[in-house]
Order: C-alpha cells, then sequence, then structure tokens
C-alpha cells in the first residue's frame, strides 16, 4: 500500500510543476517591477533611466554583491589629510544596494539647514582645478584637475576627476588610500562597490555621507581637498574663509 501510495504521489507532482512554475515567475515578475521602481527613485546617475539601464545595474550588483564597502585592508601609504578626521557622531547611514546610483537613504542635513559646499563655490577658489559634468555620474558637476597639470593616474580614465556632490548632499571623491581609510575608519564615507573592480572605478573612489550640520561641511571640505591633493599632486590653495 505504502509504494503505491508513493508512486500515485510521484505521478501527481508533473500536474503541480506548471502551477508552481507559474507561481514562481509571477513572484519574479514582482520582485523585478518593485526593484525597479526603487532603482527610478533614487533619482538620475551614471546609467540611463530605462530597462536596459537597470539590467546593466543589476548586472554589476550581481558581481559586486559580496565586497565589503568598509574594509579598509591595503588602503595604505601617505594621505593628504593635515590633521587626523572627527569620528564621525551616531551610526553610518543606510546605503542603497544599487550600485549605480550609489544613494544614502537617510540621515540627510538637519530641517532648514543648507550646505554651502558646491562645486562651483569648491572650485572657484582653487586655480589648480575647475569645473565640468562628471566622467562619472554623467548628470551632476564635478572638480577636476586644470587641463595643463599632470593627472594621478587615478584620473586617467575620467580625465581627472576629483570629486562630486550629489542632489541630497551626500559626494563621491577619489583618494589616496591613507585617506580613504581614515574616511572610512573614521564613519564619514564607505567605498563604492565597483571600487577598482567596474565602471573605470578607481580603487578608492569613495561615498562620502551627507553633511548635516556645518562642522560636517568643514570635513567633507576637507576630503575633497585632501582628494584635489591626491589627483594633482598638489596641495590646492586653501578657501578664502
Amino acid at each position: 500500500m505504502t509504494l503505491g501510495r508513493d508512486t500515485q504521489a510521484r505521478r501527481g507532482w508533473p500536474g503541480l510543476r506548471g502551477p508552481v512554475a507559474l507561481a514562481g515567475a509571477v513572484l519574479a515578475a514582482a520582485w523585478v517591477v518593485r526593484d525597479y521602481r526603487g532603482w527610478l527613485a533614487l533619482g538620475p546617475g551614471g546609467l540611463p533611466h530605462t530597462p536596459r539601464g537597470w539590467l546593466v545595474m543589476a548586472v554589476l550588483r550581481a558581481r559586486t554583491w559580496r565586497v565589503d564597502p568598509f574594509g579598509t585592508a591595503g588602503l595604505t601609504g601617505t594621505g593628504h589629510l593635515s590633521d587626523p578626521l572627527p569620528v564621525r557622531a551616531g551610526p553610518r547611514p543606510m546605503v542603497a544596494h544599487y550600485p549605480i546610483p550609489h544613494r544614502q537613504l537617510d540621515q540627510f542635513p538637519e530641517p532648514g539647514f543648507v550646505s554651502a559646499l558646491t562645486i562651483a563655490a569648491f572650485v572657484g577658489t582653487r586655480p589648480t582645478l575647475t569645473k565640468r559634468r562628471s566622467y562619472f555620474e554623467k548628470h551632476n558637476d564635478a572638480a577636476f584637475t586644470a587641463p595643463d597639470l599632470p593627472v594621478h593616474a587615478d584620473g586617467e580614465i575620467s580625465g581627472g576627476e576629483i570629486g562630486h556632490v550629489h542632489a541630497d548632499g551626500s559626494l563621491h571623491v577619489v583618494l589616496a588610500p591613507a585617506d580613504a581609510a581614515e574616511a572610512i575608519e573614521h564613519g564619514w564615507g564607505q567605498l563604492h562597490p565597483a571600487s577598482g573592480r567596474a565602471a573605470g572605478l578607481p580603487a578608492t573612489y569613495v561615498l562620502v555621507y551627507a553633511p548635516r550640520n556645518s562642522d560636517e561641511v568643514a570635513v567633507a571640505e576637507r576630503l575633497l581637498d585632501a582628494a584635489a591633493a591626491h589627483m594633482t599632486g598638489n596641495q590646492p590653495a586653501p578657501s578664502a574663509r
């Protein structure tokens, strides 16, 4: 009797394969739609806002999902920060699981606070730098080395891009390894998951979290200055205070 029941159960499985496959397809489609909408909600980045752009992002995410954005092993050497960074107050913000665009999801500036740190203002007081459209983000202005200056190897692909500011106030900067390690270890940012792995990103392409107050703006500006020094090989002139 047991053998008969087992045989009958096995014969029943083919009839379930269709409904199970259909249910799986429906769940997968629902996940794709939700993921696509979440990706669109982050705003423009380095990829077109189309299903094809999402697919490129998804492939890159699959290639980098095991990357530790807080790993600083190997980030050594001489940096350009003149003094140690303070430790950022509180926990780190949440960062979206999409590599492009790479954005934080919370801990934005305090109500009523508007950061004075813009690429135009930063570049305007530093004669070794210039402003043009970001090579990596496509939709943001970025600081670059001046055309007549030599560029660090980290800027060969981008033409010397130093960093750019996103609409939410966060930044992407290219730092010297030691400066990247300090920024990460003191809680100010994290590595892009594709840093040194894909999309032409340098190994020390760092997301600096959005400054929440004037003290944090000063830290972000210090990191931009360190990135400029790394990319140009010289410490840029200090900004007017």
